[in-house]
């Protein structure tokens, strides 16, 4: 089965809603970070598994060169390649900010070589959305810690917004009364559905493409008329501006005084508002961004 993950790109094209890997991965095990081994990382023997063959993580963005498992929300063992400093000090920046409750539904994360402008990627790899793989490009990541940091909130947000308490995967697009994305229908309680309902209209949702992709043009004409989108690419789908809007909000970014309604949105989930506060406490905040303003 092939399943549609979210990308987050580069400049100049931040972005890309699909990506596709192998479903129906299952555990594996991970290595230790560099130097000390801090505690959200669980130092472990590698163990030969079949879920962390690179084709389940997905290889249409690059060549998967490590994937390491993710143990309760944290990282866990090396289970495919070399270990990899790199993608380990990537899972540290995002660990940073984010919980271990929120991290437990990453079940892998790896690295890769990007063949595009790709630096990361996230989606399910099981059918029941409970197990997630997060990736990030080897190369970019090193290069812009900041782009990083927000890129890693980024892709958490895809998956916390695709679980099964957030999206059925067993309606039809026809039956779904919210959005359907490709994957599923958000349900009426989910994240998602409270983020449509305030700040998507409903002519906006029904021009979207009905395959749950994002709508490139549409999102440059939003941005042009909305100053409450962070860029074109968040414009472009529901998904990718709760995604980016989020990354902005938990680093403190500069944006528009029309952004704050969408930050008070955030303020109102707890387990967000720690997101923030984490990274408040480590000094992370106004980071700079490639973020385009709108409006």
């Amino acid at each position: 089965m092939i399943l549609p993950v979210s990308l987050r790109r580069l400049r100049p094209c931040r972005f890309s809603r699909w990506y596709f890997c192998l479903a129906l991965v299952g555990g594996c095990a991970g290595s230790s970070s560099e130097g000390e081994v801090s505690d959200r990382l669980v130092p472990s023997e590698p163990t030969a598994a079949v879920a962390c063959d690179p084709e389940a993580v997905g290889q249409e963005e690059g060549e998967v060169t490590t994937v390491y498992a993710v143990v309760d929300g944290s990282l866990g063992p090396l289970c495919h390649g070399v270990s990899d400093p790199v993608v380990e000090a990537s899972w540290e920046e995002l660990a940073m900010v984010a919980s271990v409750d929120l991290l437990t539904d990453v079940e892998l994360f790896a690295g890769y070589e990007a063949a595009s402008d790709t630096m990361a990627f996230a989606g399910p790899i099981d059918e029941d959305h409970r197990q997630f793989v997060v990736a990030v490009d080897v190369v970019s990541a090193a290069d812009d810690v900041d782009e990083l940091r927000l890129t890693m909130v980024h892709e958490l947000a895809h998956v916390l917004t695709q679980t099964p308490d957030q999206l059925d995967t067993e309606l039809l697009p026809e039956e779904c009364e919210t959005l359907w994305n490709g994957l599923g229908c958000f349900r009426p309680d989910s994240y998602m559905a409270g983020w449509m309902d305030r700040f998507w209209s409903d002519e906006d949702l029904a021009s979207l493409p009905i395959d749950g992709g994002i709508d490139e043009d549409g999102g440059e004409d939003r941005c042009l008329l909305d100053p409450r989108y962070v860029g074109a690419y968040a414009a472009s789908h529901p998904e990718e501006d709760f995604a980016d809007t989020l990354s902005a909000w938990v680093f403190s970014v500069d944006v528009n005084v029309e952004v704050m309604e969408k930050f008070d949105y955030f303020a109102t989930f707890p387990e967000l508002v720690e997101m923030r506060e984490y990274a408040i406490d480590a000094g992370l905040v106004d980071l700079p961004s490639n973020f385009d303003l709108c409006g």
